[in-house]
C-alpha cells in the first residue's frame, strides 16, 4: 500500500520568484541603458567624423591675398579695374577657382560677380590669369590651384563703385571651401600711374 506524502507550505518559494523577478527586470533595464549608451555614442562619433571633415574643407580650402593692384583712368583719378594676386593657404589641397564668388565695392555700393572663361564684364563677373603653376594645374576652362600656384583675378569695376582717391573699398573672395578672404582698406591720397598698389 503506497503511503501518502504530505507537502509542507513554505513561503520560500515565492521569496524566489519574487527575487528573480526583480533580477530579469534589472537586466532588462540594464540592456535597455546600454542600447541608448550605444546609439548615442554612435551619433557622437558621426557628428565628430562629419565636424572634422568640414574642418579640415575649411582649413583646405583658404585663400591667401599676395597683393591688390588698381589700374586708373587716364586722369589718375579713378580706379577703373583690378588685379588681385591670391594663392591656397600653406597646407591647404587643390581649389576650384570656377567656383569662387567675389564681392567687391566703397562705401557706397557693392557688386557680387563670378567667374567667367573670356572676358569680364563689369559688375558681373572676371577672369583668372596664371602668373605661377609649377604642378600644371591651372587652365582657364578649369582655374584649380594649390599652394605652390600664383594667380591673378581680373576684375573689372562697375561705374558706381569706382574708387577715387582716398576711399574705403572692401574686397572679399568667397571660395567654394573655406573661410572667405576679406581686404578692407582705403585708396591712397593720390595717384600716380596708371597702376596704382593698393594692397598691402
Amino acid at each position: 500500500m503506497t503511503k501518502a506524502i504530505a507537502f509542507k507550505q513554505t513561503k520560500k518559494g515565492a521569496v524566489g520568484i519574487g527575487t528573480l523577478i526583480i533580477f530579469i527586470a534589472m537586466v532588462l533595464v540594464a540592456a535597455i541603458a546600454a542600447a541608448v549608451l550605444i546609439n548615442v555614442s554612435n551619433i557622437l562619433q558621426q557628428r565628430a567624423m562629419t565636424t572634422g571633415k568640414e574642418s579640415i574643407a575649411q582649413v583646405a580650402g583658404n585663400l591667401v591675398v599676395v597683393g591688390i593692384r588698381g589700374n586708373t583712368n587716364a586722369g589718375l583719378n579713378q580706379i577703373t579695374s583690378v588685379n588681385i594676386t591670391i594663392t591656397a593657404a600653406a597646407g591647404a589641397g587643390r581649389i576650384d577657382l570656377s567656383q569662387l564668388v567675389m564681392k567687391i565695392g566703397n562705401n557706397d555700393n557693392q557688386s557680387t560677380i563670378t567667374y567667367i572663361d573670356g572676358a569680364p564684364v563689369a559688375g558681373t563677373s572676371f577672369n583668372i590669369s596664371e602668373i605661377r603653376d609649377p604642378t600644371n594645374l591651372f587652365t582657364t576652362a578649369t582655374p584649380v590651384i594649390d599652394g605652390s600656384s600664383l594667380v591673378q583675378v581680373n576684375v573689372p569695376i562697375l561705374s558706381t563703385i569706382y574708387l577715387p582717391v582716398r576711399t574705403q573699398y572692401h574686397i572679399e573672395l568667397v571660395p567654394e571651401n573655406g573661410a572667405p578672404a576679406i581686404i578692407d582698406g582705403v585708396t591712397p591720397p593720390a595717384y600716380s600711374s596708371t597702376i596704382q598698389q593698393i594692397y598691402p
